[in-house]
């Protein structure tokens, strides 16, 4: 039996990408709001790092919603 014969549409990783991306996206963005509500000594420079991060798990979200697809070619 091949695998994939069962009937079962099989989902590739392009299609799970934005999913495990957006799950990074809301933790980077929980750290940042609480590093930015919280404001303990010594805050600004862990903030500003995991802004950066932020800033380009946005743009990763943006570029694998748009490429999510890309498994879909080689069959």
């Amino acid at each position: 039996m091949a695998p994939g014969s069962s009937g079962e549409e099989q989902i590739g990783f392009a299609a799970l990408r934005p999913v495990l991306v957006g799950i990074l996206l809301v933790v980077d963005a929980g750290i940042v709001l609480v590093l930015g509500i919280g404001r303990h000594k010594g805050w600004l420079p862990p903030f500003i790092g995991f802004g950066i991060v932020l800033v380009g798990l946005i743009w990763m979200m943006g570029w694998s919603i748009q490429h999510r697809h890309d498994d879909d070619r080689g069959s």
